[in-house]
């Protein structure tokens, strides 16, 4: 019997409205890098979020 493809951990999932155009253009980056929209966006707000976390403390 095939194995599953084992699947990250799910959490709290966030919705976002974009324009056609970028949506576009976040399409053909992701796939210009081998990635996915979901990791792309998840990988900015870690970003983010680890500079608010750095800002705190200073």
């Amino acid at each position: 019997m095939p194995r599953k493809k084992q699947e990250p951990p799910r959490g709290p999932m966030i919705h976002i409205r974009l324009d056609e155009t970028t949506h576009r253009k976040l399409k053909i980056r992701v796939a210009h890098d081998g990635t996915t929209i979901q990791h792309l966006v998840a990988d900015l707000i870690r970003h983010k979020v680890g500079e608010l976390d750095e800002l705190k403390k200073t």
